[in-house]
């Protein structure tokens, strides 16, 4: 499979990490915005019907932008994990490499141009996994019988981990909470 070197996950790896920490301040600025207007919005609700009807849609855009922005963070922390597994930047409709240029405009995409306009015209319904699958059964055999079965080794004892206290773990959460 075509994927992109060490290095060039690394260069990506640190345009997510940025992206990341600017979305989690900008995720925090909004939740901030929420909850200090559902506190005023409190205060004189009921007095005047149009006010309210425009303090409770400004909640709502509010409410908006913070599930978007919470979309985008989890987007990010997606894009990190396929940093990990050395699979970022490859298409998963089409499984060819997306273009480097369309992966520093959109970090978190993960389909090609190309692979966009197969899905969107609906051509190709089938993922790149599919086309794996099926290309090795077009070289095996859709029915091949595997001879020899190998078992798997059996679990390894997990050592014994040192309680955290509540604190130390919180603050080791937001520190690494990206992947």
């Amino acid at each position: 499979m075509e994927r992109y070197s060490d290095e060039e996950l690394n260069e990506f790896k640190q345009i997510i990490k940025d992206n990341y920490q600017q979305a989690k301040k900008e995720l925090q600025m909004l939740r901030d915005q929420v909850s200090e207007f559902s506190e005023n919005i409190t205060e004189g609700f009921g007095a005047d019907y149009t006010q309210d009807s425009s303090s409770v849609s400004q909640l709502e855009l509010l409410n908006e932008q913070v599930l978007r922005k919470r979309d985008q963070v989890q987007d990010l922390q997606n894009a990190m994990l396929r940093i990990k597994n050395k699979v970022y930047g490859v298409c998963s409709v089409t499984g060819k490499l997306i273009d480097r240029k369309r992966l520093e405009a959109v970090p978190t995409t993960t389909k090609s141009l190309e692979g966009m306009k197969l899905q969107a015209s609906g051509v190709m319904d089938v993922t790149a996994q599919d086309l794996a699958r099926m290309a090795s059964e077009r070289r095996e055999g859709p029915n091949k019988v595997i001879s020899k079965i190998k078992k798997p080794p059996p679990p390894k004892a997990k050592p014994v981990k040192k309680k955290r206290s509540r604190r130390r773990k919180r603050q080791e959460e937001e520190e690494d909470d990206l992947i």
